[in-house]
């Protein structure tokens, strides 16, 4: 079982203690094809006291690096709404109601929502409510994989602009990103957590600080970490 933590606070009442829920999940993504057109993920209350949880699903595009939801009938969750005891477990079962697009992955999230309890009168402390966005994806039905091109730009003589676009017809995961003077063995700069999803068709950019800027035509090496594994990259660096 996956254990998240993450507490977002998104409704505030005025109880006697601070509380949030605790939940772990199982699996953390959900992936359809046209073969695998249901798929379950279990949720498991770890708090101290019975919670519900709304499922809401959505679209998920991006747009200049930024996530974009809207409002989808293209799957369908059961059940929608539930309670689930503590130290208790619900399995929530997720279904496509259309085929797989022929060419381009899809893809969704499906949000996990703690409802809060009714305000009680004799209020003096913060309630936390939970909220855990699990990423589901639709496989096309032809060949996938996605494909990386990059590029790296000097924006002033301490940051390097590093750009990642995706013109494959899957996502790939982004986790860490190193840059390397070509032949060198020490970083010119290094982001780790990078946390980042770049979906079919989209550009993700980074700006990383340096005290070793490169000249403008110099050859770098990029090492990044991706659902796939490592990678690496040859690109020239640009002048803006």
């Amino acid at each position: 079982m996956h254990r998240l933590c993450l507490f977002l606070v998104l409704y505030t009442f005025f109880y006697q203690t601070a509380t949030a829920g605790s939940f772990g999940i199982n699996p953390v993504k959900l992936t359809f094809s046209g073969e695998r057109t249901t798929e379950v993920i279990s949720l498991r209350n770890d708090g101290d006291q019975a919670t519900v949880v709304q499922v809401e699903l959505v679209a998920w595009t991006q747009e200049n690096g930024r996530d974009v939801y809207t409002p989808t009938q293209d799957l369908l969750a059961t059940p929608p709404i539930f309670t689930v005891a503590t130290g208790n477990s619900q399995i929530i079962r997720v279904g496509l109601r259309h085929p797989a697009n022929p060419q381009r992955e899809l893809a969704y999230r499906m949000f996990l929502q703690e409802v809060p309890p009714p305000k009680k009168t004799a209020a003096m402390g913060l309630q936390v409510a939970l909220r855990i966005s699990v990423p589901v994806f639709i496989e096309p039905q032809q060949k996938a994989a996605p494909v990386l091109r990059w590029q790296a730009k000097r924006v002033d003589a301490h940051t390097l602009k590093i750009e990642a676009s995706n013109t494959g017809n899957i996502h790939d995961h982004l986790s860490a990103l190193k840059i390397y003077r070509t032949g060198g063995s020490e970083p010119l700069a290094s982001q780790q957590q990078l946390f980042a999803y770049l979906l079919p068709g989209q550009t993700h950019a980074w700006s990383l600080n340096t005290n070793a800027m490169p000249n403008p035509g110099e050859s770098l090496r990029i090492v990044a970490k991706t659902e796939a594994g490592e990678i690496q990259a040859e690109v020239v660096l640009e002048t803006p």
